[in-house]
């Protein structure tokens, strides 16, 4: 496997509310909300709290570890937003990708993960914002909702009293697909045919990243923009394809 990352603050924001983490089994892209330093916060605290579950629970299998882990990283930024008024109402979204005899993923908000095969994209999740509904309701087009006054509004994020669904799936991969991890920093600024287009033309997976942000500061840049891309080898061997589709959706609540 050879996998890299890289995250930006923008041209707009004065500060970098990412956090990501990438060691060659697992993949995590968070994207965290708040006001003063509350993001960041959040998704440093997310990340940190999954990454102590995973390690202290490796015995449970892939969805349920990605599922309870984010349970724990949900509990974790609710417990330290409550002993800070200071960071009361943060929260963070949580994209994770642990590759361990296949690839599973568990995804809460907005950031995206997509696997790129044979020079075509292809969406893994769906984002739990207030536009993507309203575009699978009918009421807006794809297009509309990218500049939307209210495609801001996060539906689903950890820090979010009353419970955080997680969106749980086991993906079909073979050696060679690509995984690429988001925070929509990326996806507001490049339509996913122009960011297949960056992931088809570089072979270096740290120039690819690059490419990846600098294209999205060209188009201004407004938000923070973190891109984790791995590119998978021998560790998944696609004997699964065809038997499960592309994905294995499981859905449960962290």
């Amino acid at each position: 496997m050879r996998y890299a990352a890289l995250t930006d603050t923008g041209r707009v924001r004065e500060n970098n509310e990412d956090s990501y983490h990438a060691d060659g089994r697992l993949f995590i892209v968070a994207d965290g909300m708040g006001g003063h330093q509350g993001g960041e916060v959040a998704s440093a605290v997310a990340i940190r709290s999954f990454l102590a579950f995973e390690e202290a629970n490796r015995r449970l299998p892939p969805l349920r570890r990605l599922r309870e882990g984010i349970a724990a990283a949900d509990r974790a930024v609710l417990e330290m937003a409550g002993g800070n008024p200071e960071l009361a109402g943060m929260g963070t979204t949580f994209t994770a990708v642990l590759v361990e005899g296949g690839v599973f993923l568990g995804h809460v908000g907005d950031s995206r993960a997509y696997i790129w095969r044979d020079g075509e994209l292809r969406l893994m999740t769906r984002d739990h914002s207030l536009v993507e509904r309203m575009v699978r309701e009918g009421r807006i087009s794809r297009r509309e909702a990218r500049t939307h006054p209210q495609r801001n509004i996060i539906l689903r994020a950890l820090g979010i009293r009353g419970g955080t669904e997680a969106d749980l799936d086991e993906v079909e991969a073979r050696p060679g697909d690509r995984l690429l991890l988001c925070s929509d920093g990326l996806t507001a600024c490049l339509e996913d045919g122009e960011i297949e287009v960056l992931l088809s033309g570089e072979e270096d997976l740290s120039l690819c990243c690059r490419a990846l942000v600098d294209a999205a500061n060209r188009r201004g840049g407004p938000d923070n923009i973190t891109v984790v891309l791995a590119e998978l080898g021998d560790e998944v061997g696609g004997a699964e394809e065809g038997r499960r589709g592309i994905f294995g959706r499981w859905r449960a609540r962290a």
